[in-house]
């Protein structure tokens, strides 16, 4: 499994969100740090990932799907459940 980090921005007016993080969520296990960034944990690769999204975004949206090695991280006003989640998987 490779844990990645997906940063979207949902560029049209009025996008509907649900879509794309139900498909996030639908993975081994994830995250959701920020506002418009998750961390998924999954067996596809970046690009198989990065296809499964576009299904639910639009061709104006902008997508960056990273794969995470985990060291040396910190945060700043990260919920408790996300810096557990990264403990427990980063």
């Amino acid at each position: 499994m490779t844990i990645y980090w997906v940063n979207y921005d949902l560029n049209a007016t009025g996008q509907d969100y649900e879509k794309l993080i139900t498909y996030l969520k639908s993975h081994d296990s994830w995250a959701n740090p920020l506002k418009s960034s998750f961390f998924v944990k999954t067996s596809l690769t970046a690009a198989a990932l990065r296809d499964g999204i576009k299904l639910h975004t639009g061709s104006n949206d902008n997508v960056v799907v990273v794969p995470v090695g985990g060291h040396g991280w910190a945060t700043f006003g990260a919920s408790k459940s996300v810096t557990d989640w990264m403990h427990a998987n980063l």
